[in-house]
């Protein structure tokens, strides 16, 4: 089986254009099921931070000065 990695070190931008590259790639027989579980691999990848980046802005806005009135 192959070693996993993690993608920890790319920006959301980065991400998103690993993703997008992947639309325009040739693909064929064997590697189209691979390529398409990457596709959904990064699509996963991609909903996880941005869920983690509206978590952090929710929890700031609660916790900014205006809303402790």
């Amino acid at each position: 089986m192959d070693e996993l990695y993690s993608i920890e070190g790319l920006s959301l931008r980065e991400v998103k254009a690993l993703r997008r590259g992947l639309d325009f790639i040739q693909i064929g027989g064997v590697d189209a099921f691979f390529i398409g579980t990457l596709q959904i691999k990064l699509n996963e990848e991609i909903k996880q931070i941005e869920d983690r980046e509206i978590s952090k802005q929710i929890e700031k806005d609660i916790s900014s000065p205006k809303n402790k009135e």
